[in-house]
């Protein structure tokens, strides 16, 4: 496989691009979150299968990076691994990532690092800070990429969620039109799931009243 040489006109373009998001978010949009809930009556097993799956493997990953060292740099690389050690009683056992993205797993890495990074905060207050530990469960999954790591179809009222297919969601209408997506989260609760769906929208003016 020949490698790709480096295209410095181009990676100029995408950060000029994205400056001008941060930009135009910063002054003229606000953020809001948006919660559409997946129907499971209208998912297939195999479906239902894949989203118990991922949660699954969302812990192996994340306590997989937690045993490893959150900071050391082996963590920024460990998106790439697709079998991770698992405690089974008093053995481990390797378990496949069959569903889990690079993408998420990535935004699972950053996750912890930012958690790690606000104890150290904490602590340099004064405050008492724990460690971080590993998890019994996993309940949210980051989506960091509209388009790829998930997709809204507003008039079939679906998402798209990468390596999980198609879901029929309700809430869409809270969405309005013109909003521009940015990242959501995956999140189980009580056996159901839901996309908490993170979109810019055009700034509300306010309105200053008069004090009688």
């Amino acid at each position: 496989m020949v490698p790709r040489t480096p295209d410095p006109e181009k990676n100029e373009r995408i950060r000029e691009k994205r400056r001008e998001t941060l930009e135009r978010r910063r002054t003229q949009q606000e953020a809001r979150t948006y919660g559409l809930k997946l129907d499971r009556s209208k998912a297939s097993k195999s479906r239902l299968t894949l989203l118990r799956r991922i949660f699954l493997e969302a812990k192996w990953f994340t306590n997989h990076v937690i045993a490893r060292g959150i900071t050391t740099l082996e963590s920024d690389k460990d998106y790439k691994v697709d079998r991770v050690p698992v405690k089974v009683g008093e053995a481990f056992e390797e378990r496949e990532l069959l569903i889990l993205s690079s993408q998420m797993k990535q935004a699972v890495i950053k996750r912890l690092q930012d958690s790690l990074s606000a104890l150290a905060q904490q602590k340099r207050k004064g405050m008492k800070v724990g460690r971080i530990r590993f998890v019994r469960r996993v309940r949210s999954i980051p989506l960091m990429q509209y388009r790829n790591t998930y997709n809204v179809d507003v008039e079939r009222e679906r998402v798209r969620i990468q390596n999980l297919g198609e879901f029929r969601v309700s809430g869409l209408d809270q969405i309005p039109e013109g909003a521009e997506l940015a990242t959501a989260n995956l999140i189980e609760r009580n056996g159901d799931y839901y996309l908490h769906v993170t979109a810019y929208v055009t700034k509300t003016p306010r309105v200053r009243t008069r004090r009688p």
